[in-house]
């Protein structure tokens, strides 16, 4: 286990040496147990064999962000992960190659990682630390197995997946989303440091909603750095859009039973300093890039959609993989560029490329 500067350097002299993609990088945080969550873990392989680096314990982290910046770099599930490189070292990698992306384009309805080494190799990684903390120090010996157990076989599920997606001509393909995942890891991270109030599913309010919503997300913020907790002990998203939603209909919004005398109380407070707001206080509506007009045509929604499907069951890969419903509106709605197609999902969808009868 790596735990000071001078080992570091050493590693990274041999992570340095390795081929380009023939390294797999894993990580572990303490998003569960406290207000601001850390890089608590680095888990790295590569053929020589595993290697645990521990950020908590190195003040000088300088050579891991060298090497990292112009890495390849093997992950599963990689978009949390790339949230949290992004959070700690402002960089990523230079290529995220990651076998959940490759697993779903071949068409596996299960591409957890422990669904994949099971089904492969006969590996059961086991589950037990996943909600641990690992800021613990000193960190226990079955939590260190586990940690290792993430990348300890990656590259040689890897290689077969990489084997499969060339047999089936989805290599580009993979690359590509890969590239394109990364993209937007990147976007999420400069909007979600100038908003982060902006939750999923806020998208459906007005602009008082959203003012409901600013006013509750950053009490919630409050309340969990105050205890130092992460936020969702205090409530959960879908309460926060609940009590907006009451909120922007001028309604009320009712302190959740089991919270203490003065939670409740600063809650009010924050309910009543919304409701001082005055309209021109209140956030704008903000439209992504990749929405368009509301008035597509629900005729050309539904070609969309078939075709979409038909092409989605004649690949034996998830419709969501092609298209959400959010491109298949922009398409209906003429917005092609709009709806911010990947160059392999645009030849398939716009016909591009030659189709198999029954999938036009």
């Amino acid at each position: 286990m790596i735990t000071d500067g001078e080992a570091l350097k050493v590693w990274a002299v041999r992570a340095n040496a390795q081929p380009p993609g023939r390294v797999v990088l894993d990580l572990e945080a303490d998003s569960l147990h406290c207000y601001r969550e850390r890089l608590c873990l680095i888990q790295y392989a590569d053929e020589q064999g595993d290697e645990i680096i521990d950020p908590l314990l190195i003040e000088e982290m300088t050579p891991f962000r060298d090497w990292l910046t112009g890495a390849q770099v093997w992950m599963h599930g990689a978009d949390y992960d790339m949230s949290l490189l992004l959070k700690t070292f402002g960089t990523l990698p230079n290529l995220i190659l990651d076998t959940e992306v490759a697993a779903r384009l071949l068409g596996y309805e299960r591409f957890g990682l422990a669904a994949l080494m099971e089904q492969f190799y006969g590996i059961v990684l086991s589950k037990k630390n996943q909600k641990a903390n690992w800021a613990v120090r000193p960190i226990p010996v079955e939590m260190q197995e586990y940690a290792r157990g993430d990348v300890t076989c990656m590259l040689k599920l890897a290689d077969r997946l990489v084997r499969q997606l060339r047999e089936k001509k989805r290599y580009e393909w993979f690359l590509e989303s890969c590239r394109y995942n990364m993209k937007h890891a990147r976007q999420r991270h400069s909007e979600q440091r100038k908003e982060d109030w902006r939750i999923k599913g806020c998208g459906k309010l007005e602009r008082r909603g959203l003012a409901a919503l600013r006013a509750l997300y950053n009490w919630r913020s409050a309340e969990a750095k105050r205890l130092d907790c992460p936020p969702f002990h205090v409530c959960h998203n879908e309460a926060l859009l609940r009590w907006s939603v009451q909120l922007e209909a001028f309604g009320t919004a009712m302190p959740l039973s089991y919270w203490s005398g003065p939670r409740c109380t600063r809650f009010r407070l924050a309910v009543r300093n919304f409701q001082l707001l005055d309209e021109e206080e209140y956030p704008i509506i903000r439209k992504s890039s990749s929405t368009h007009d509301a008035n597509y045509n629900e005729t050309q929604l539904e070609h969309w959609k078939q075709r979409r499907d038909a092409l989605a069951q004649h690949l034996g890969i998830e419709p969501s993989l092609l298209a959400t419903r959010g491109q298949l509106e922009c398409l209906a709605a003429g917005a092609r560029k709009a709806a911010d197609l990947m160059n392999w999902q645009r030849n398939l969808l716009l016909g591009e490329t030659p189709l198999p009868r029954h999938a036009r």
